[in-house]
């Protein structure tokens, strides 16, 4: 079961927070640039005058709850989703490329029941001190380091019409959050 809005948000429409992979604290549009620069210099798990992880050092780690923005937000069972749930997610559902409410964005439909739906915005990714390509496409966080490279988390793509679940994204990157609970 997957939220009706991003982690942060109020409203199906609304970007929410971005966070970096494996931090907990979000920030929103508003507060990137001034309260939090997106760089590998501010990455919690980065040292950067080591150049080490100093947690999440092994290709294809998951997340411990206690770095997992969905569950330390919402609490209960709601958590990141993970590949397999994101993989879910783009197989058995339609996906249309909508403007709700004024905000651009992509309509995932159940295949099942055609009444069961979920609006992602495209928020676009945090990057040093600005927001990118709002409107254009969606990056959301999964559970999962990359199995290729430490340094990448895994995530789903939206982009147009077409959806992917990508393993090659920095996470120190800031990415917004939908969780998924079960």
């Amino acid at each position: 079961f997957w939220a009706t809005c991003n982690v942060g948000a109020d409203r199906p429409t609304d970007y929410g927070k971005y966070f970096q992979w494996g931090d907990p604290k979000g920030y929103t549009k508003e507060q990137v640039g001034k309260d939090k620069q997106f760089n590998w210099h501010t990455y919690k798990w980065y040292n950067d005058d080591k150049g080490i992880f100093t947690k999440y050092t092994t290709t294809g780690e998951t997340l411990e709850l206690e770095d997992d923005a969905a569950h330390v937000h919402m609490k209960g069972s709601w958590h990141i989703p993970t590949p397999d749930q994101v993989q879910e997610l783009i197989d058995y559902t339609t996906k249309e490329r909508i403007e709700q409410d004024g905000v651009k964005g992509m309509k995932f439909t159940s295949r099942k029941d055609t009444s069961n739906s979920i609006f992602i915005p495209m928020s676009g990714y945090a990057w040093d001190g600005s927001v990118e390509d709002t409107g254009e496409y969606c990056l959301l966080w999964a559970y999962k380091l990359s199995s290729c490279q430490v340094n990448n988390g895994q995530y789903l793509c939206l982009f147009s019409k077409r959806t992917h679940l990508f393993n090659n994204q920095g996470r120190a990157n800031g990415f917004p959050i939908r969780a998924v609970i079960g």
